[in-house]
């Protein structure tokens, strides 16, 4: 089912959509050859210094442009992202009419001004090729974000990072959780959009659609649910922080917001989307607390006390048990 503004678009737009829709893979040659330049990047964002960063963006998207035999583009490594109402910019591909298109990146949150993950930035960075790729190698006359642009933009990804996680991890109980380090927890959380992107990445929305019993939802229902679930409960994370001993109120159950915001209408690839951006958001909140604000609590009717740490904690249990109903779903399991 494509996105909801496909129905906005003229039919000439119609018609480039579902050429984009109907692409789902970029397939590298040698994508090998690009893994030292891989690892260069991972290790000038560590710097977390904007001029080694840019260098060595510049070398890998030139690399990736070269490999698909396609015009290079000018790359532009920024500081802190820009912010406004809709959220943060990540990144943007510009064409201005006789110069080399540009690929922005901003390489620090908004708020925190902390340096992004290694992974996302590289996701980011992978999304705006993307749309160099729509118009330079397939040809498109406009470059939208269909299932098969996501689906291409995770193809490229898992060629340039080939040890991503292969399996969905082992659910540990939220008390089992509690007892990790913090570090390890945040790590948990910084896996989960690449995780999902690999357990949902070429499934066709068919399959992603179908539930494996009438009461179990399908796949593309539980990434919409991690999506709400992170700004539900980072939301609970706020209140805390600013409000003393709240009552962290549920506003719905799950399935009253599947049934609610008709997850089944949603798009597997933007609900991904906005869940992994939404994960940055949460875990650049949580990186800037202090050891006086994880230990801030409040009040949950089934749950009881629940401190910033606890909530950290039932946040990786949420993720390690959705991203096994995803694998179950997808094997017509529930």
């Amino acid at each position: 089912m494509p996105f909801a503004y496909y129905e906005r678009l003229s039919r000439a737009q119609q018609k480039i959509y579902r050429e984009s829709d109907g692409v789902t893979e970029i397939r590298l040659e040698r994508p090998a050859s690009l893994h030292p330049l891989v690892a260069s990047l991972e290790a000038a964002l560590a710097t977390e210094q904007r001029a080694t960063t840019q260098a060595a963006t510049e070398r890998l998207v030139q690399g990736l442009t070269d490999a698909l035999g396609i015009p290079r583009v000018t790359v532009e490594v920024l500081a802190a992202r820009p912010h406004a109402q809709w959220g943060e910019l990540h990144g943007l591909y510009t064409v201005t009419a006789g110069r080399r298109p540009k690929i922005q990146l901003w390489m620090r949150t908004a708020k925190q001004k902390r340096v992004v993950a290694f992974r996302t930035f590289l996701r980011t960075m992978l999304h705006e090729v993307g749309h160099h790729v729509d118009y330079a190698l397939l040809r498109l006359a406009d470059s939208f974000h269909t299932e098969g642009f996501y689906k291409r933009e995770s193809s490229l990804f898992y060629q340039l990072v080939p040890s991503a996680r292969k399996a969905a991890p082992a659910v540990m109980s939220v008390e089992g959780w509690a007892e990790v380090p913090v570090d390890e927890r945040l790590a948990r959380l910084e896996r989960t959009p690449s995780d999902l992107a690999r357990l949902v990445r070429g499934q066709t929305d068919a399959t992603l659609s179908q539930r494996p019993a009438p009461a179990a939802w399908s796949a593309k229902e539980v990434v919409c649910h991690l999506r709400d679930a992170e700004e539900h409960l980072r939301g609970w994370i706020r209140t805390i922080l600013t409000s003393d001993d709240p009552e962290l109120v549920e506003t719905a159950t799950a399935d009253q917001w599947a049934e609610e915001r008709q997850y089944g209408r949603d798009h597997a690839g933007a609900a991904w989307q906005a869940f992994s951006q939404r994960r940055d958001e949460t875990l650049e909140l949580l990186r800037g607390l202090d050891a006086a604000a994880w230990r801030r609590a409040g009040r949950h009717a089934r749950r009881g006390r629940m401190t910033v740490d606890t909530l950290v904690a039932l946040i990786a249990w949420h993720d390690d048990n959705h991203l096994g109903q995803v694998a179950r779903a997808l094997d017509g399991k529930a």
